[in-house]
């Protein structure tokens, strides 16, 4: 009786091997799937990726939320901790690998606007001569990723007075003067801060709170 089941499960596993040659692998993978050294991408944005799979004559990816243009891939996360990037793998040999590569999602950090690259909780004490040719920039704390961030317009508004919208991240001499007499004690406000990513990543970018400005002299 123990020899026949011992030739039926050999004889069962040879008919299994016969079947199916894929093989999801648990020794080191062939393929590389890289966003950074922390394999972390941000929930909203397409996090640009890059595949290498050394001596594969083909390979697929699959994966909730990747995607692929022209022959760069992204990953969209959405909702939970991480996101499984399938590579399904043909080998010269024509057998098939299956590899499951894991990466971890966060939320992107909000982004934070400095003027002359101040910023105390939203909350800066200037003096006259500083607001002038001041320029706005942005910076999130946080951020794994080393992209840039490029002010394109801003508003500054006073109390009981029109708002200004200002082109571009500095506050020149002819905005000052539209702001009309700033006296020592008067607040103002940099909204409405819009700015560029580059590389140009496409998504959902929070917004930035604005900056409380007191004027000191």
């Amino acid at each position: 009786m123990k020899k026949f089941l011992l030739i039926f499960c050999l004889f069962f596993c040879q008919f299994l091997l016969a079947q199916n040659d894929s093989v999801i692998v648990s020794k080191p993978k062939i393929g590389v799937i890289s966003v950074d050294k922390l394999n972390v991408v941000y929930r909203g944005i397409q996090n640009p990726i890059s595949i290498a799979v050394p001596n594969a004559k083909s390979f697929t990816v699959s994966g909730l939320g990747v995607k692929e243009e022209n022959g760069k891939y992204f990953i969209v996360p959405g909702q939970g901790n991480e996101v499984i990037v399938t590579l399904e793998i043909i080998l010269e040999d024509d057998s098939k690998v299956i590899e499951e590569h894991i990466f971890r999602i966060k939320n992107i950090p909000r982004p934070l606007g400095k003027i002359n690259n101040r910023n105390c909780d939203n909350y800066v004490t200037m003096d006259i001569t500083e607001l002038k040719n001041a320029k706005i920039s942005v910076y999130q704390d946080d951020f794994l990723f080393d992209w840039n961030f490029e002010v394109t317009s801003f508003v500054i508004k006073k109390e009981k007075k029109p708002a200004i919208i200002v082109d571009g991240n500095t506050i020149n001499e002819n905005t000052l003067i539209e702001l009309n007499r700033l006296k020592k004690g008067d607040i103002i406000t940099i909204a409405a801060i819009k700015y560029k990513v580059s590389p140009n990543i496409s998504g959902l970018w929070p917004n930035i709170p604005p900056i409380l400005i007191l004027i000191s002299d």
